[in-house]
């Protein structure tokens, strides 16, 4: 699909993406002074043709993971690529995402562009990320005069297309995995397109995170969102409930976003505001926004505290009890 708005010899094309944040991307850069022109395409149907009309081209390609064929992912990309090295393109922004740092926990608080990536191991949409960097890299060291733009915002909110990641770091959090007060970190959908409508303008070169200045800490957001508190669960313990769950179809969550509900991954968005971008929302208020109030949150907090605990007991009395069949299941199958 190509939809075309106005007419100008210095166009935009926008690739992949969907929904509210492509909508809030295009509306923007219809009122840019800079562009005059859009386009967008789903896929690489009709791609050469839209690449043969503009200059500046936007990565808004955001699957979610785990995908079924990351290789068919992987070979788009690489065409993508190579088909703007044989177009007119001089500018391309990519919207990455700040995964591709890794979630450790020797991580600074918060995370800077200046410092490596160190995707965690298993975890794909970070892979997939720091591959389509990469991908970009190399274009734009392939001819003169290119910039490239590399975006890489925290958990999206606001957006069912993009909040897949938010919902699965939540999901892992209902667990009562994680160090019960690591920083999360939560960007609004519009202040994303924002941003990479601000790259398009001013023609960013470089590598730019996406946040807002603050960040919230485990028991803040679970109060927020309505989740009642629960003691942490051990990381170790966690991963191998989380692994044997998950290998065996029984639910739970993906193992590999274990740590990005664990350790800190919050970044500083201090390079991309003072090229003029500005987030309109706080992380709380994103927060507030992208779940809405469920009955628990009607509780006194008083209340809500008390109820916490003795939910609480019950996952720090069941965790234990879950660890003991895991080991007397282990111990039967090597005598067998």
């Amino acid at each position: 699909m190509e939809q075309t708005v106005g007419m100008s010899d210095r166009g935009v094309l926008i690739v992949g993406g969907d929904g509210r944040l492509r909508r809030e991307l295009v509306a923007r850069l219809q009122e840019a002074a800079t562009v005059t022109r859009v386009a967008v395409v789903d896929g690489c149907d009709g791609l050469e043709q839209a690449l043969a009309d503009a200059q500046v081209l936007v990565h808004l390609e955001r699957q979610a993971c785990p995908h079924p064929d990351q290789q068919v992912l992987a070979e788009e990309t690489a065409r993508l690529v190579d088909a703007a090295g044989a177009a007119a393109i001089d500018h391309v922004v990519v919207l990455s995402s700040a995964v591709v740092y890794g979630a450790w926990p020797d991580n600074p608080v918060p995370l800077t562009e200046d410092l490596a990536v160190r995707p965690n191991p298993g975890a794909d949409f970070a892979l997939r990320n720091v591959d389509i960097e990469r991908r970009w890299a190399t274009w734009v060291e392939g001819g003169e005069g290119r910039a490239l733009a590399t975006l890489r915002p925290a958990l999206v909110v606001g957006d069912e297309a993009e909040q897949w990641l938010a919902v699965a770091v939540r999901a892992v959090t209902r667990w009562g995995i994680g160090e019960g007060d690591a920083p999360t970190q939560f960007v609004h959908v519009d202040d994303v397109a924002g941003a990479v409508a601000t790259a398009v303008e001013r023609r960013l070169d470089g590598v730019y995170n996406v946040a807002p200045d603050e960040w919230l800490g485990g028991e803040e957001v679970q109060v927020l969102t309505g989740t009642p508190l629960r003691p942490p669960v051990p990381p170790v313990l966690a991963g191998a409930l989380a692994r044997w769950c998950w290998s065996r179809g029984l639910g739970g969550v993906s193992p590999e976003m274990v740590p990005y509900a664990t350790h800190p991954w919050v970044v500083a968005s201090d390079r991309l505001q003072a090229e003029g971008w500005k987030p309109e929302h706080s992380c709380a208020e994103t927060l507030v926004e992208a779940y809405p109030a469920t009955p628990w949150t009607r509780f006194a907090a008083s209340t809500r505290r008390v109820l916490s605990l003795g939910g609480g007991a019950t996952v720090v009395l069941g965790v234990p009890a879950a660890a003991v069949v895991l080991l007397r299941r282990r111990r039967r199958r090597h005598r067998r």
